[in-house]
């Protein structure tokens, strides 16, 4: 009985460890997207910036 009481509390920490991990994953994940975004959006501003910049060049 003891035996199997040990097993129940290894799995139960194991449990509680990736508990852990997975919440520090998803935050991570949640982290990365938020730059993906940030850099998306940096990204169309100075495509627009450039396309204006074409043009006042093409019109000089």
């Amino acid at each position: 009985m003891k035996v199997i009481e040990n097993w129940a509390l290894k799995d139960e920490e194991k449990i509680e460890l990736q508990k852990i991990q997975l919440k520090e994953v998803k935050h991570n994940a949640e982290e990365a997207d938020r730059k993906y975004e940030e850099v998306a959006r940096k990204l169309v501003i100075i495509e627009g910036d450039l396309e204006c910049t074409k043009e006042q060049a093409e019109l000089s």
